[in-house]
C-alpha cells in the first residue's frame, strides 16, 4: 500500500486497531506519526505498543523531522506520556531522564498544551 493512502486509511479510522499497531513498524515518519496520533486517541496501550514507541523514540536526527523543532521520536515519547498507563509513563520516565535539556524542553512542549498531538 501507498504511503499516502496508508495515512489517509489511518486518519479516516479505516484500519483495525492491530493494523494500526502494525503501522509503528513502517518506516516513514509521516505514517509513523498519525498511526501515533491515532493511537494515544484510542487510548491503546500495551506492552507491545509501548515497546515500539520506545524504538520510535530514538529517531530524533534531522531526517526524521516532522515540523518545526517536533521529531516522529519526540512524538513517541510524548504518546508514552499521554496514554497514562502504568507501563506508557514507567518508559516515559525511564526516557525522559537520558534526554539532552533541549529534547527535555521539545517533549515538555508536547505535554503541556501544544496541540501537535490533537
Amino acid at each position: 500500500m501507498k504511503y499516502l493512502t496508508l495515512i489517509k486509511e489511518i486518519q479516516s479510522d479505516k484500519l483495525r486497531d492491530d493494523e494500526l499497531i502494525d503501522c509503528l513498524d513502517i518506516p516513514h515518519n509521516f505514517v509513523l506519526s498519525n498511526a501515533i496520533k491515532k493511537i494515544v486517541k484510542k487510548k491503546l496501550c500495551n506492552q507491545d505498543i509501548v515497546s515500539k514507541l520506545e524504538k520510535i523514540s530514538s529517531l530524533t536526527a534531522k531526517e526524521n523531522k516532522l515540523m518545526g523543532i517536533y521529531t516522529v521520536g519526540h512524538l513517541a515519547i510524548a504518546a508514552l506520556y499521554f496514554l497514562d498507563h502504568p507501563i506508557s509513563r514507567d518508559k516515559y520516565k525511564e526516557l525522559y531522564i537520558n534526554l539532552s535539556e533541549w529534547d527535555k524542553e521539545i517533549i515538555e512542549k508536547l505535554t503541556t498544551g501544544d496541540p501537535f498531538l490533537d
